[in-house]
Order: C-alpha cells, then structure tokens, then sequence
C-alpha cells in the first residue's frame, strides 16, 4: 500500500546538516566525502548524490562498483569512492567511461589486490585512482602499516596507479573519542613515515561521525554517513562544540479505516492485547512488510495522529502485522478516517524519532532506514516534515500512557 505510505526527506535539512559539518571541520563542502552505500541508506543514493552537489559535494563513497557508477551517473563532475575491495575493474561501457574520467575511485586493501587492479588498468589504458585503507583498529578491510607502506611504494613506482587518498574508520569514536584521537595519530604518523612518497594532493580521511568531536581526526576529509541523515547528535551533545545536526527523514501515512471495539476483545494474531475499555481503533496500511519494525518484548509501537491542529502519541494494538498495524485513537478527538499519521519523525525529540523508533525496536537506526521498502515512495522535498505542535515528550523507554495499556 505504498500510495498510503510516502517517507518525505527535508532537502533543506540535508543542506543544513552538511554546511554545519562543513563548517565545523574548518571549511566548505569540499571538506566532506558523504558516504551514500546501500542506496544512500534506502533513501536513494542518486537522488541523495544529486542534490548533495548542488550544494557543492563532490566527493563520495558507495560500497559496491555498481551503486557507484549510479551515484558518478547522477552527478555532473562527482568522483566516488568504491570501499569494496574489489580485483577487477568492470568492463561495460558506464565503467569504463567513468574510469577513463577518472571519477571512479577504488579502495586498496592489499598488495595483491593492487597489483591485479593495476593490470586491469594497464589492459583498460587508464590511470586508477586508489584509496589506500590503513587498518587502525577496525578488523574488517584495509591492511596493516608494514603492507601499507609495500603498496604505497608499489603505486608510486606504478605508471597505472595513482595515490589519491590514504584512509582509516574509527571503530569507537562514540565510545571513546580519546581512542579516536590514538588511532587517528597512528594514520597521521604513517602518513609521515612514508611522506616522499605521498602525492602533494592525496586526501586524508576518516570516518565515524562522533570523531567530527576529535578535531586531529578531521584530517582533509571527514567521511560522513549518519551525519547528513541528521543523527548522531545525541552522541554528540555532550563534547565541546557539538555539531548541530537536524534529523532528514520521516515516514507518514493515513489513517483508512475506524472501529469501535468493545472491552475485554483481543487484537491481532496470538491474542496477545486485550482491551481494557471500550476502544476506538484505526487501521493505518503499513506493517513489517514495509519495514515497520516489530516492538521488541516489553515495549509498545507508538504513532503520532495529527487531528484538530493538535498532535497525540498513541500505542500500536496488539503484533505488528505484514501489512497494517492497528492505533489506539480512543483519546483522539473524533477520530476518522483520513487523520495523518507519523510513523518516524523529522522532529528530534519527537516520541517517534527515528531514534526512538529504532531503540524501541531494538535495531540501530541504520538498521531501521535499511529496512524501509522501496514500495513507499521517497521523496525530496523543502521542510519535508509534519509540525511538531504540542506533542508531548516521550522518552524512548517510556511505556504508553496507563489509559493506553493493554493487557495480556
């Protein structure tokens, strides 16, 4: 039922978010390398990429060739990053064109790998941009200073490679910034090390956006994911000159159908709610089949119904089904079908956060956004939020209201 579903992305927000990151890291959008992968976090990555370089972005970073050569494809100029380690280059034409620009970047990971892309870079008849990933602590890809330094002396000796970027990931910026820093002095003391053969122009960066906190890791770049998505700045609230961040997303739809319910009846498979009261129930046509996630034991689904120029929290009834869940509409002013529903916020503090939303699921909000099906329409739009107007705070562990509860 994705007509009755739309997840609205505040283009304004975005442009917000990057400038403040921008201008946090001492500079303008050419300080940031905006890390789109997996679809730019199910929100599109070429509609994303696109509207990022008009706010002049022009660097980024996908995981796999393919969503690369869409975001390169939806940029003018853009050059992208592929984090995938990669041992062939593609041959179809999009590659090859986008290779031959020189806009499709590629990660080195080891010696090996590097020599292989260097062959097919020699057979394509073009140079090839590598990113040299050094391993400070993450374990997944990347390599250690010793093979570092063979690959670095390899792609300086090598008429096919070019160095243009030497990179790490933080794996405990939030944790521990102070371990940030550490890691960030290991890159910055290999860089120095291998200095004379470093190209003037390579890039330094690094990602984990809590170490936007941990000035020394700023480097050239700073790869940003959850940032420009607007989260992040609760872990970053508490640091000195925190960057202020506006969540970019919410997910709404509607109301389409009401009932009154008698008390002591069950809802939903398992008979696991029963009604405490005579209930005035509303039918909204999104479910787990549409990445609404299930509550995990203990907690309750919340939505905010906007009805009367007022707003209300208001519990999901019973399991969360495939297709639809069932609200609570019984506080809610007359109460009918066609009322707005916020399903996940734009606004921070909202009860249904995306944050919020997440935790009270017991997924990360990356998970969450990941998890959204493309059957729900995205769009971009200018102030792409419902208002926020006399919602009542509801921190995240909050159970609904007692007049809410259920039984069973």
């Amino acid at each position: 039922m994705g007509d009755h579903s739309t997840i609205r992305i505040d283009r304004d927000a975005l442009e917000s978010n990057l400038r403040a990151i921008a201008a946090h890291c001492g500079g303008g959008p050419e300080r940031i390398c905006a890390v789109v992968k997996a679809d730019a976090y199910g929100l599109g990555a070429p509609r994303i990429a696109h509207a990022m370089e008009e706010f002049g972005i022009d660097g980024f970073a996908a995981y796999g060739p393919a969503e690369a050569i869409d975001v390169a494809n939806a940029t003018r100029s853009a050059w992208v990053l592929v984090l995938m380690p990669v041992d062939e280059l593609g041959r179809d034409p999009r590659s090859v064109g986008l290779l031959g620009e020189g806009r499709l970047h590629h990660t080195a990971h080891d010696l090996g790998q590097v020599r292989s892309l260097e062959r097919d870079a020699a057979a394509l008849g073009i140079v090839l941009p590598l990113h040299l990933e050094l391993d400070t602590g993450m374990g997944r890809g990347g390599c250690d200073p010793i093979e570092a330094r063979a690959i670095v002396e390899h792609v300086a000796a090598s008429p096919r490679l070019r160095l243009a970027g030497v990179m790490t990931h933080f794996p405990d910026a939030v944790e521990d910034p102070i371990s940030a820093g550490q890691r960030g002095r290991v890159l910055r003391e290999f860089l120095e090390e291998v200095g004379p053969l470093v190209p003037d122009d390579v890039i330094r960066h690094a990602a984990a956006t809590a170490s936007l906190e941990v000035g020394s890791t700023h480097l050239d770049r700073v790869r940003v994911g959850i940032g420009w998505i607007g989260l992040g700045s609760r872990a970053l609230a508490g640091r000195p000159d925190p960057v202020p961040l506006s969540p970019i997303v919410s997910w709404s739809s509607s109301v389409i159908r009401t009932r009154r319910i008698p008390a002591g009846r069950t809802i939903g498979y398992g008979c696991h709610a029963r009604t405490t009261r005579e209930t005035m129930t509303g039918i909204v046509p999104v479910g787990y089949g549409d990445g609404l996630p299930t509550a995990i034991e203990g907690e309750s689904h919340l939505a905010v119904v906007h009805a009367e120029q007022a707003s209300f929290v208001v519990p999901v009834l019973g399991r969360m089904n495939m297709d639809q869940c069932v609200l609570d509409l019984t506080d809610v002013p007359r109460a009918s079908s066609g009322l707005s529903v916020e399903l996940v916020s734009a606004d921070a503090d909202s009860a249904v956060s995306l944050e919020r939303v997440a935790a009270r699921a017991g997924v990360s909000p990356y998970q969450l956004l990941c998890g959204m099906a493309p059957r729900s329409p995205r769009l971009l739009v200018a102030g792409g939020s419902f208002a926020a107007s006399r919602l009542p705070e509801l921190d995240a562990s909050v159970s609904p209201p007692r007049s809410h509860r259920l039984e069973g």
